[in-house]
């Protein structure tokens, strides 16, 4: 259902042009189409540019590009709806040109991004185990000092390591740490 809209959109532009076309006349209709197409290859051009520019600044002074870059990509978006010819589209373009109403729109796009994401990392693989968890952290650390020596351990198929202590360490005792 949801491509439904999106079949139907030409048939509604067109219907609209014609609509609008017969009441302030064809030469008008043509020349908004036209000028609309002008404006918006200039604007994905220039705007192409900036972008780019602002967030190379934004990263030169230590900001994520990431805000940047979807300004940038909202901007083209509504240049790229400006060079589709239609009504609705020009209107659909103005609102990715409005500032606060951009922002709105980038700001529920990084929430659902945010809450896929979220989904996608709590999810195993098809496959029974977890492609990022790769075992480690399964088992027991020990820290020793000195050399080790290992020996096959047969009952438990681990490895047993056994440590030579220092003699700093045989030679103190904790109660000896007490006395002055």
């Amino acid at each position: 259902m949801r491509i439904l809209p999106l079949l139907l959109f030409p048939f509604i532009e067109l219907w609209l042009m014609i609509e609008v076309g017969d009441e302030v006349g064809a030469l008008a209709v043509i020349f908004w189409l036209v000028a609309m197409i002008v404006i918006g290859v200039n604007l994905l051009r220039y705007l192409g540019a900036a972008s780019m520019l602002k967030a190379a600044q934004g990263a030169r002074t230590g900001e994520l590009p990431g805000v940047a870059i979807a300004e940038g990509l909202f901007k083209a978006i509504g240049a790229i709806l400006l060079i589709i010819p239609g009504f609705i589209s020009d209107a659909l373009a103005l609102i990715c040109f409005i500032p606060w109403f951009r922002r709105l729109l980038i700001k529920r796009w990084v929430a659902k991004m945010t809450v896929r994401a979220a989904g996608f990392a709590s999810q195993q693989s098809p496959f029974g185990r977890d492609p990022f968890n790769q075992g480690f952290g399964a088992g027991n650390v020990y820290d020793h000092d000195g050399s080790a020596h290992t020996d096959a351990d047969s009952q438990r198929g681990g490895v047993l390591i056994e440590q030579e202590k220092s003699q700093s360490r045989d030679s103190s005792s904790p109660s000896d740490a007490n006395k002055p």
